[in-house]
């Protein structure tokens, strides 16, 4: 480390890193909460179009009766 860094700045530049490193940590529990909720949709949208392709399908066959 630099002599010419006084005592006040290392403290200053700690601080900022560990405010940093603490915003870096909660955005990547954001994320982590942002890729389950979209999971979740996905899954969600997928059994909606199966459950949409499975009406079209008895649709049909009670028409050819």
């Amino acid at each position: 480390m630099d002599d010419s860094m006084s005592a006040t700045s290392v403290s200053d530049v700690n601080d900022r890193l560990s405010a940093l490193e603490l915003r870096v940590q909660q955005q990547e529990d954001e994320l982590t909460v942002m890729k389950a909720a979209l999971a979740d949709v996905l899954r969600r949208l997928a059994a909606s179009e199966d459950s949409g392709a499975n009406r079209k399908q008895h649709g049909a066959k009670a028409n050819d009766n």
